[in-house]
């Protein structure tokens, strides 16, 4: 396979809407100045990380060490802000690096008439859709995006910009939870209309899918991505961790 063989995938910084725990969705909504600070750290070492890794990711196929890097953002703002402050993280250390450019496949599944509200306040202003989405993950009658629609955009996203790269290369890409879940799980070719056990990204957090061979260990076998790496950020101390 030409192209890139390694794309992370990295959700936006904090938000006063995620202090506040509401549905954030299509609304865009601006980093608060601890999420800036996320977006800091996590250029930092996201740029240490792929212009000098480890000697392991040096020995595995594809991943050399000094490759293009290509960072691509959804179009709300959090997210380019986010994927702004990474770039100069990388400009900083002398990266050949593109970028961010805006891609509007990247953007967050809407959450329609759930849009601004708390999960509390959602409830008590439409009971049933909540209900709905409670049971199933989706609810039409709120407005809300289907899952696999928002993992399929998200993933030819990543292909199509991964695929006109140099080979070796990473790709990043700055979107948000919801939408860098359903692409995870699509990549591993599952259905994220029924598989629901992948927890979502922490603000600044990322994920790491890589095009390896099969055989388990990723040795020999038919090419596929797999998933390298979740949920990987500067701060250990989160939920999961």
């Amino acid at each position: 396979m030409n192209g890139a063989k390694r794309i992370v995938l990295v959700r936006h910084g904090q938000t006063n809407f995620n202090l506040e725990r509401r549905f954030q969705g299509v609304v865009d909504h601006p980093l608060n100045d601890h999420g800036r600070l996320q977006a800091r750290n996590a250029g930092r070492i996201l740029a240490r990380r792929i212009v000098t890794p480890s000697l392991q990711l040096v020995r595995m196929k594809g991943l050399d060490t000094g490759g293009q890097v290509r960072i691509l953002s959804s179009p709300l703002s959090r997210a380019f802000e986010t994927a702004s402050i990474i770039a100069e993280e990388f400009e900083g250390v002398g990266a050949d690096f593109m970028g961010p450019v805006v891609d509007e496949r990247l953007i967050e599944r809407a959450y329609g008439l759930f849009e601004g509200k708390t999960a509390a306040e959602a409830e008590a202003d439409h009971p049933a859709e909540v209900a709905q989405w409670r049971e199933s993950g989706e609810s039409e009658a709120a407005g809300i995006e289907r899952s696999d629609l928002v993992g399929f955009r998200v993933r030819a996203a990543a292909l199509e910009a991964a695929s006109s790269m140099d080979e070796g290369g990473t790709l990043i890409l700055v979107s948000h939870g919801s939408a860098i879940t359903r692409a995870l799980v699509t990549f591993m070719g599952l259905d994220p209309l029924v598989f629901d056990e992948m927890r979502g990204l922490d603000n600044c957090h990322w994920s790491e899918v890589v095009h390896v061979g099969g055989g388990g260990s990723g040795a020999s076998g038919r090419g596929a991505w797999r998933l390298a790496a979740h949920n990987i950020g500067y701060r250990e101390d989160v939920l999961g961790a």
